[in-house]
């Protein structure tokens, strides 16, 4: 499946357009609910393992429906882009589940090619079922080893 084009605003302000603006050979992109209450671990995986998915120029971006000012508190001490103010026309663009008694975006994770196509997609109703960062080095790992052969 080609992974649909999507822009999410940062907060430094600018616009990136996925998998358009893709400048690596692969991304991953991860977007939730709330930073704050559910992915700083899952975040802090992602930035201690950095250079090893520079390593397999990989990018990583991450997104949620907080606000500006909540966002930033967790995108601070990151150094990948982290979007904010994530609506439900793109959840719906996505194919997410989005809880409707609170309008937010339940996890929803892929991990895709600079053309768009993805080679992992996780979708979940709830905060378990994540794309872990150490796993997903072993599946970019294995793809760019078979590339090799």
């Amino acid at each position: 499946d080609k992974l649909p084009s999507f822009s999410i605003t940062t907060t430094d302000g600018s616009k990136i357009t996925l998998p358009d603006d893709l400048e690596t050979d692969f991304g991953i992109v991860l977007f939730t609910a709330e930073l704050v209450t559910f992915l700083p671990r899952l975040l802090d995986g992602y930035e201690q393992r950095l250079a090893d998915f520079k390593a397999l120029s990989t990018s990583i971006f991450a997104a949620t429906v907080d606000s500006l000012e909540k966002t930033k508190e967790v995108a601070e001490p990151l150094s990948f882009p982290i979007g904010w103010g994530v609506t439900r026309e793109l959840g719906d663009q996505l194919g997410s589940f989005w809880d409707d008694t609170r309008d937010f975006i339940q996890p929803t994770e892929f991990v895709f090619t600079k053309s768009g196509r993805v080679l992992s997609s996780t979708y979940s109703s709830s905060p378990i079922g994540r794309t872990d960062p150490a796993e997903a080095l072993v599946l970019l790992n294995f793809i760019t080893n078979m590339k090799k052969k």
